[in-house]
């Protein structure tokens, strides 16, 4: 992870190193852009959320945590290492409101931090959680932040996805994949989603430097030929079909 994080460091550039307009633009209008304080009510529930010591069991459906092991878990420790910071929260905010995205779906709620900054740019955001307690915990965030577009589920991913015809997926103009770290699992919702958006629906992956698996999953994702821009943060990795333009791969910094 630290030799993948060294090698982003050194290959990442700014403005002057892109050479496609419409990575130009994400850079500069979007990128640049999200760098803002526009969302101080989310980040006022996070701060209470940072210092609730409440202890709840949750079961988890995917490649577990990295920091906790155990099922019993603190809402103020689940707040800290399981939801997005600040920075990539607004710069999906600012996503949706630059390409006017209208509906989006969030592979993996959590306490649901990333599902507001989804939410609050959008017409209507599903959500899907496989833990109830943690899906009641969002759903009353929701509620807090009198967020009303929020369609949030409670199921896996794999359950829900069964449930879904191609036609019901091709409706997402953003999807983000925030859950079940393994290499297996990104790989199947890569594919899944590939096929059925439409040709300039954003697909972010969020931790895609969490293992080794999951760079496995990444570096085979901007490969395949079912997209034609791919895009690459520190944490994030968005890629979008594009199929008019040009195959190319951007490290941007941020």
């Amino acid at each position: 992870m630290i030799k993948s994080i060294l090698q982003y460091k050194l290959k990442a550039t700014n403005a002057h190193g892109i050479h496609s307009p419409f990575v130009f633009e994400f850079y500069n209008e979007v990128l640049m852009a999200s760098k803002n304080d526009a969302f101080p009510s989310i980040e006022k529930l996070r701060k209470a959320l940072l210092t609730n010591e409440s202890r709840i069991e949750i079961k988890d459906f995917g490649a577990g945590s990295r920091t906790n092991t155990s099922n019993d878990r603190s809402v103020k420790e689940m707040t800290k290492n399981a939801s997005i910071d600040k920075k990539h929260g607004q710069l999906l905010a600012k996503i949706i409101e630059h390409y006017d995205v209208q509906e989006i779906l969030e592979l993996g709620t959590s306490l649901g931090l990333g599902s507001a900054y989804l939410a609050s740019n959008a017409k209507h955001l599903t959500t899907i959680e496989g833990d109830r307690t943690t899906h009641e915990l969002a759903v009353n965030n929701f509620e807090e932040l009198n967020l009303n577009n929020i369609t949030a589920v409670c199921s896996t991913f794999d359950e829900f996805l069964e449930q879904q015809s191609q036609d019901q997926l091709s409706k997402f103009d953003l999807v983000y994949i925030d859950g079940n770290h393994s290499y297996e699992a990104t790989m199947n919702y890569f594919n899944q989603f590939a096929d059925a958006v439409n040709n300039d629906a954003f697909l972010v992956f969020d931790d895609i430097r969490w293992s080794s698996g999951m760079e496995k999953a990444w570096q085979e994702i901007q490969a395949s030929e079912k997209i034609n821009v791919s895009i690459e943060l520190m944490r994030m990795g968005i890629v979008v079909k594009r199929k008019e333009q040009e195959k190319q791969h951007f490290i941007l910094r941020f």
